[in-house]
């Protein structure tokens, strides 16, 4: 974009959003992915254990209990049926806990239940 006399115009970067320069207009980050300063030439990833469902945020979220959040998420994955998880910080879906023997989980569960 330019103004009347050719010349590109300047965008302002806010928090949320990236700009790759050179006269490019913001563009928001990606669900899984944030922009906590202004001026930024890329959003940065969620860290493994947390996540963003929103576009154009400035921060990211602790994990659900009972899933897992793997770097980059935009939305929590629940713990498979037969493991558990209470903690919020999981990014792996081998972090879940598997239940005890005797003992069941369903999935997306923050607890196991014993059998009977």
């Amino acid at each position: 974009m330019t103004d009347d006399d050719g010349i590109p115009d300047c965008f302002d970067c806010p928090v949320g959003s990236s700009c790759g320069g050179g006269g490019a207009p913001p563009v928001a980050c990606s669900p899984g992915a944030f922009a906590n300063t202004t001026g930024l030439s890329e959003c940065f990833r969620c860290a493994g254990g947390s996540y963003q469902s929103e576009a154009n945020a400035m921060g990211c979220l602790p994990c659900d209990k009972g899933s897992y959040c793997e770097p980059g998420a935009s939305r929590p994955l629940p713990c498979e049926g037969g493991s558990y998880s209470d903690k919020t910080d999981l990014s792996a879906a081998s972090q879940c806990t598997p239940a005890a023997p005797g003992h069941i989980a369903a999935r997306g569960s923050t607890e196991q239940t014993a059998c009977g």
